[in-house]
């Protein structure tokens, strides 16, 4: 959700690492951990998932209004993440002491930490878990405010800060956002209490710095890497991992390949083409921006290039047989990754009759289609600004086939094919 989840993170700088280093000149080196988290299992509660996938359909307006775009960073260890029905993954973090967490949506696509807080009495926030920072002994009032709007809803918090716990890394005085109103289903219906933004500093407001550079600042990492592998069956709830400090070489089948990040505010690579079929319909004319969004549930596209990708697919004739439907190559940098059909279309489970006030738009039908075989094309269309945008965006439709390496080292991203 490009602007959709945000996070607001400052970060402490170590002024004594010069000295350190210099008191430890003549000893051993301090080995880095290896750190294997496993996540408590819940089942999540939801009524209809298919209540997302209406949201695209209906809001279009909303979807691409500019500042959906505009609101939008020792050794590895291994966090076991949740799986929300396949719309959103949710990690544990700790806030004012370990054990106190909150299950957050760790979002390539944003750059700040926001936390439901016992300062919002709105309905959203209160099915959730809240944040109350009288609790806690490390919180420190810094009494900023901060508002975001994005395509599904808006949220408005006041920055403080207060020691996060994220594996087993403290960071006193990480900076966050309590969430103070919200406004949107999703908020409402999604199984998450926050949002924790990975993309780089440049777009986190008011020069905080993000959760992550505040890890790198700490140096307790071995690579300033971080990596994603989302389970591929929406019932697997136990097995989608985060990865810090490098990647997880079980998840991975085949070669790994790095594109570099053209743009350090978003993890922004350039693809060469997209192609349907392996055919080129003009929808990069030489080359295009794709925007890795872990934050995103499924994919993105400029509005009128993705009015000539649907209608190319033509989704609506074919949801009884959608083996027969071309497959979608995001051609990088001469790699090929390739979406089957079954990979980019979604059930909707609706009755048509329900999708009757959908069906009054007249271009619906050019942006996404849904229909009487009830399915439709995992995209919505986004017209993200300049100077980031025009700009495709890869959502977890694409990254549950392409297990993701996110490098702030060489500031690249990696990807190769996720094991089954």
């Amino acid at each position: 959700m490009i602007k959709s989840t945000l996070f607001l993170c400052l970060i402490i700088f170590l002024s004594d690492a010069v000295n350190i280093q210099n008191e430890q000149k003549f000893l051993e080196p301090e080995k880095k951990k290896v750190i294997h988290i496993q996540l408590q299992e819940r089942e999540t509660k939801v009524q209809d998932k298919q209540n997302f996938y209406k949201l695209i359909a209906i809001n279009q307006d909303k979807l691409s209004d500019s500042s959906f775009a505009q609101t939008q960073q020792s050794g590895p260890q291994y966090m076991r993440m949740h799986n929300y029905k396949n719309i959103q993954y949710t990690a544990d973090l700790g806030i004012g002491q370990p054990g106190n967490t909150f299950k957050v949506v760790l979002d390539t696509g944003s750059a700040n930490l926001w936390i439901d807080s016992t300062r919002c009495q709105e309905e959203g926030c209160m099915r959730h878990k809240q944040y109350n920072h009288e609790d806690s002994q490390s919180f420190l009032p810094l009494n900023q405010e901060l508002s975001v709007e994005f395509g599904s809803g808006d949220l408005k918090g006041v920055v403080n800060a207060d020691t996060v716990y994220f594996g087993d890394v403290t960071l006193p005085r990480q900076n966050l956002a309590e969430i103070t109103s919200e406004n949107g289903a999703i908020f409402r219906d999604l199984d998450f209490d926050g949002i924790l933004g990975l993309a780089y500093p440049k777009m986190a407001p008011k020069n905080f710095n993000p959760v992550f550079d505040n890890l790198m600042d700490q140096r307790v990492l071995e690579r300033n890497q971080f990596s994603f592998y989302f389970a591929k069956d929406a019932n697997d709830i136990a097995h989608s991992e985060f990865t810090l400090g490098g990647y997880n070489p079980a998840h991975v089948d085949g070669d790994i390949h790095y594109h570099d990040v053209i743009d350090k505010y978003y993890w922004m690579i350039k693809a060469d083409n997209i192609l349907v079929d392996n055919k080129d319909i003009g929808l990069c004319n030489g080359s295009c921006r794709l925007i890795v969004d872990t934050g995103t549930s499924i994919m993105s596209g400029p509005f009128d290039d993705l009015g000539t990708l649907l209608r190319t697919l033509n989704v609506k004739s074919h949801c009884h047989e959608i083996n027969t439907l071309p497959t979608i190559t995001f051609k990088i940098d001469d790699v090929d990754y390739t979406l089957d059909p079954e990979e980019y279309v979604k059930p909707t489970n609706f009755d048509a009759a329900q999708l009757t006030e959908v069906n009054e738009g007249d271009d619906l039908q050019a942006l996404i289609e849904v229909n009487n075989w009830d399915c439709i094309a995992a995209f919505m269309p986004l017209d993200i600004q300049q100077p980031q945008g025009p700009a495709w965006i890869l959502g977890d439709i694409f990254l549950r086939k392409y297990y993701s390496i996110y490098d702030r080292d060489n500031n690249q991203v990696g990807f190769a094919k996720a094991k089954k």
